[in-house]
């Protein structure tokens, strides 16, 4: 079934603020999960919202994207609530959230998930410039990342995670907010995956349309040129850390804040060997290694940190770049993470948050699995 999402006041941003008002109006939706400015704020963040009324402050389209709402979806459905919740979520963000439930770390079950076509986002330093300067309106903002397909927004650059993501569309959506090859002016589109999303949309009761011939034209386009943004970028970070010396190289900045693996929504352990006994090491063993060596660099172990993290969770990056953004030293892992999962993933023939009864790689055991890389003849 596919609605269109009728103007309000000529505004495709308040047609969807009205779409999401009259969604938490229905007796079957008790809370929406959505992205939020806050109140004397230009900070847009993930909320849960139960009041139709504070549904004006909702921002679905904007270059905000501080944080993977995945990992707060599974907070709000790892366990029953007895409230049905529909959560927003963009494409990345769905992803990630599939692969939390494949890992038992969340559920569908009191969820009605709704993907938009991506909105595209600036680096949390470069939001916060570009709302200092001249910050399009809401509208105008969709207009631009829509309708002209702009690689800019001003003058920024949209995140590197962006510009070569390959599978900016939703998947495993009871529900798709509809943009790309849309015409804006007319209103947006809602299709529904699921009878739960049908169910949703016909409660609604807004006028049933088609989807415009020219979508599936301007997807292609697009997932052409970020695949060669994509190949681009794994060409470079592959030259930068094809040894273990250029890796070292790579990594040197690296602090151990661990703030790439606090944000990445697909790391879910309750406990890291890195925050164990593992990797806290007694004060004789520092002055041993410097002994032995002559000099070493303090913090140690950042860069077998970062082996380990690419191993355990190159197979499910949705590559959402929110590692990078979170990084106080400015070091561009997405890029290296990313070309490691990209080879992760081909081994595989995985795609992460694609296939919701695909099981997870490393959950699966198969006898015969890379033969000529263990030596089995």
């Amino acid at each position: 079934m596919i609605i269109k999402i009728e103007q309000e006041d000529n505004s495709p941003a308040k047609g969807m603020q009205q779409f999401f008002k009259r969604l938490l109006e229905l007796k079957e939706i008790d809370a929406v999960f959505l992205p939020v400015k806050l109140k004397d704020s230009s900070s847009i963040m993930p909320s849960l919202v139960t009041d139709p009324a504070r549904i004006k402050d909702a921002v679905l389209f904007s270059p905000a994207f501080p944080i993977n709402s995945a990992r707060m979806v599974s907070r709000l459905s790892y366990k029953v609530s007895g409230r049905k919740t529909a959560v927003v979520l963009r494409p990345c963000e769905m992803r990630a959230f599939i692969e939390l439930v494949k890992l038992k770390q969340g559920t569908r079950e009191e969820l009605i998930l709704i993907g938009i076509d991506c909105p595209k986002a600036l680096t949390s330093s470069d939001y916060t410039a570009y709302m200092e300067k001249s910050p399009l309106d809401d509208d105008a903002y969709i207009q631009k990342v829509f309708s002209e397909n702009s690689e800019t927004l001003n003058e920024f650059s949209f995140s590197s995670a962006c510009n070569t993501c390959e599978n900016p569309f939703p998947v495993n959506t009871d529900i798709s907010i509809l943009l790309h090859g849309v015409d804006l002016s007319d209103g947006l589109m809602a299709e529904s995956y699921s009878d739960a999303g049908s169910r949703i949309l016909e409660i609604l009761e807004m006028p049933e349309t088609s989807i415009p011939e020219k979508r599936d034209e301007v997807m292609v386009q697009i997932k052409e040129t970020h695949s060669k943004a994509n190949e681009a970028m794994m060409a470079d970070i592959g030259e930068k850390t094809d040894s273990i010396t250029k890796l070292t190289v790579f990594l040197d900045r690296c602090i151990n804040c661990y703030n790439c693996r606090n944000m990445c929504p697909v790391c879910y352990c309750k406990e890291c060997v890195f925050n164990t006994d593992v990797f806290f090491h007694q004060p004789v063993q520092y002055h041993q290694w410097s002994e032995k060596k002559g000099l070493i660099k303090m913090p140690t172990d950042t860069v077998f940190y970062h082996l380990t993290r690419m191993a355990h969770m190159s197979h499910a990056c949705v590559g959402c770049g929110q590692c990078s953004n979170a990084c106080p030293s400015d070091i561009n892992v997405f890029e290296l993470f990313k070309t490691v999962a990209h080879h992760t993933q081909a081994a595989f023939d995985y795609l992460p948050g694609s296939d919701e009864n695909e099981p997870s790689p490393l959950s699966v055991f198969y006898e015969k699995e890379f033969e000529d890389v263990v030596g089995i003849q």
